[in-house]
């Protein structure tokens, strides 16, 4: 089985990915239809949704890293628990989401992107 500081490095690397990605798609470089069920674009607000997605990002990092002990030297706290806890429920919440998305790029790529970085914060969120 894999480690929680493995997991809790990968998963690290994969929201570093991810705030890429949320600021590439700000800047307008990826299409908009590949994100937010391909439906942000016809709203017309693809900007907001991936500003609140890489802020929800970098949030998402700062547990990851609390509760691996890189932002203290104690162990994490319960309330840290508790928000790796959403952090995995978000992701497992994303899984579907993607599932029925209307872009065909989501649902084969970011369904199982999603599915492998739920599984990493939950292995986070089980460690002590």
């Amino acid at each position: 089985m894999i480690s929680p500081r493995t997991a809790a490095n990968v998963l690290l690397a994969g929201l570093g990915v991810l705030v890429i990605f949320h600021a590439l798609m700000i800047l307008g470089v990826l299409p908009a239809d590949i994100a937010w069920g391909g439906r942000a674009d016809a709203a017309g607000n693809v900007v907001l949704l991936e500003v609140v997605g890489l802020v929800v990002t970098l949030l998402f990092a700062a547990v990851v890293a609390a509760k691996a002990g890189y932002l203290g030297a104690r162990p994490a706290g319960r309330l840290v628990t508790v928000a790796m806890w959403i952090v995995f429920g978000y992701f497992v919440l994303n899984v579907a989401g993607n599932l029925v998305s209307t872009s065909s790029l989501e649902r084969a790529i970011f369904t199982p992107v999603s599915a492998i970085l739920a599984l990493l914060a939950l292995r986070v969120a089980m460690s002590r």
